[in-house]
């Protein structure tokens, strides 16, 4: 495999006391830069879990996963706070907005863990919702 993305052989388990429950057994995926892709399955099927591995928000039980040619169980949590602010974007089928915010203060808010200071936060935010029309 050779994506920006690579996955194999990801197993993730999850324990109710004796009870070890699959939710991936044996994931195998390359996603290459710019490649749109598409995690559809049935409910229970493991998609969310795959995300959250892929967002770098929770560890495989087993298996290899490396993002960049870095292997991700060796990049330490900082880091991993990085990439998961300059690296890795979800688009999903609904949006999640923090109801005390303003759609400009939502947007604003990862430019804002980002580092970029107030005026460029607010510019910026401003420039991506005139292109998507709502500005």
């Amino acid at each position: 495999m050779s994506g920006i993305i690579n996955i194999e052989n990801m197993k993730k388990e999850y324990r109710m006391g004796k009870i070890t429950v699959p939710a991936l057994n044996g994931v195998d995926i390359s996603i290459n830069e710019g490649e749109f892709v598409a995690i559809m399955g049935p409910s229970g099927s493991g998609k969310s879990t795959l995300m959250h591995i892929i967002g770098c928000l929770d560890k495989p039980t087993d298996g290899n996963y490396t993002l960049n040619e870095e292997i991700v169980s060796e990049i330490r949590k900082g880091k991993l706070a990085l990439i998961r602010n300059k690296q890795i974007g979800f688009v999903f089928q609904t949006f999640n907005l923090l109801p005390h915010l303003n759609i400009l203060k939502n947007v604003e808010l990862p430019l804002m863990y980002a580092g970029f200071n107030k005026k460029k936060r607010t510019s910026t935010a401003k420039k991506v919702l005139n292109e998507v029309g709502l500005g």
